[in-house]
């Protein structure tokens, strides 16, 4: 760990002045980011990775819709690469996980320790620090857990799933190939998964690490640790079984591994050049499925809740027709009831009518008996008109209408 912060602290070039751009300085938003928190992701600082170059091409139109990031190393205590994920990716829960001891890394942050001697270092070259990104909400460090080892990344609090990963752990082949297979399956659908440093970099601090993938170029100095030619390195799969013979690689990629790179879409990025061949290189890796910030799944669940609507509609509407046939028919038989009913009324008034007049008619009935009987004629048509309306009234109010 000393050699690693005396490596990390060490006197680098300055920011490259205007003059010298292009290539070598920020030519996109999250370049300028990593620029000027000090990221060896970007233009100027330490290795000079210029990664940013491509992972705002991949990133760039689905940043605002990105809602976890879980970074494997921070790299400085600084954490420079964090800083810049939670400003690039503005509704995101960054997830930063590093083998660091906690009692270490709060020694290093007391006042007048490492952090602050580093972070003068840097202001140096224009970087910043930004020591409230620790209170964020949405940003999440975990420390002690060595990301190569199940177990102890396991215990991590993570969301079920994860639109972002990236590995910038120990840079070690075999640790990355663990790394994967252990978080591959908290990658959502449509999500991407980062290695870095696939090729270049010394680690002094690791010496076995040449070993593990060993390279076949001489004379390229300490860069020789990775192999300087991409088709050395298992993780460039050979599809076809190119690498045979002389070529063929001492160190391979797990069948597991193979399977993994068969079934999904997966590239390299090359983003610089380095002594003796040495080149910037992540693997990119997208796992199958709709595109992160895509409507398919949000299509898919709506177009689902229009069909439940539209069959419960359908089955209303339904009903409605029948209970509007059944009204129609209940109609036509209380209009033909009626009917009888106004018949029935009409025949009794007639019939009574008729007997009226043939009293009133009788050859003996003298003319005052006429008139009365005319009045009584006229009070039993009345008390039948009543009795009539008092049918009529009935009829509508019966229980059947």
């Amino acid at each position: 760990v000393h050699k690693q912060m005396l490596l990390l602290t060490a006197a680098v070039a300055g920011r490259p002045s205007l003059s010298a751009c292009p290539p070598s300085c920020a030519t996109n938003e999250l370049l300028v980011l990593l620029d000027t928190y000090c990221s060896d992701k970007g233009t100027f600082w330490q290795s000079k990775h210029h990664y940013a170059t491509a992972y705002h091409s991949i990133f760039g139109s689905v940043r605002e819709s990105v809602a976890s990031v879980l970074e494997v190393g921070i790299g400085e205590d600084t954490a420079p690469s964090v800083a810049a994920w939670a400003e690039y990716f503005p509704r995101a829960h960054i997830y930063p996980v590093d083998i660091k001891r906690k009692q270490d890394f709060s020694a290093r942050a007391a006042p007048g320790g490492a952090t602050e001697r580093l972070v003068k270092h840097q202001a140096q070259f224009g970087c910043e620090y930004n020591r409230s990104m620790w209170a964020n909400p949405r940003i999440h460090l975990t420390l002690e857990t060595d990301a190569s080892v199940p177990a102890e990344l396991s215990k991590v609090s993570l969301p079920s799933l994860l639109d972002i990963i990236i590995d910038d752990g120990s840079h070690k082949f075999l640790d990355q190939e663990a790394t994967l297979h252990t978080l591959w399956p908290r990658l959502r659908a449509g999500g991407f998964y980062v290695i870095e440093d696939m090729l270049v970099g010394a680690l002094p601090w690791s010496s076995e690490h040449a070993r593990q993938v060993p390279t076949r170029n001489q004379d390229c100095g300490v860069e020789c640790f990775f192999p300087q030619r991409i088709s050395e390195h298992p993780f460039m799969f050979d599809r076809f079984g190119h690498l045979k013979g002389p070529s063929a690689r001492s160190v391979t990629l797990t069948q597991r591994s193979k399977d993994l790179l068969r079934g999904h879409d997966w590239f390299w990025v090359v983003t610089g050049v380095h002594q003796g061949g040495g080149l910037d290189c992540s693997m990119v890796i997208r796992k199958s499925g709709p595109s992160i910030g895509s409507s398919s799944l949000a299509l898919v669940q709506a177009q689902a809740a229009d069909r439940a609507a539209l069959l419960g509609a359908t089955h209303q509407l339904k009903l409605a027709v029948r209970q509007q046939s059944d009204l129609q028919s209940r109609h036509a038989e209380l209009t033909a009831k009626l009917e009888a009913a106004h018949t029935e009324v009409a025949a009794v008034i007639s019939g009574q009518g008729a007997e009226c007049r043939s009293l009133a008619h009788t050859k003996d009935m003298s003319v005052h008996r006429g008139w009365g009987v005319t009045l009584l004629c006229v009070l039993l048509t009345l008390s039948l008109c009543l009795n009539a309306v008092l049918l009529l009234r009935r009829q509508r109010h019966s229980p059947s209408h």
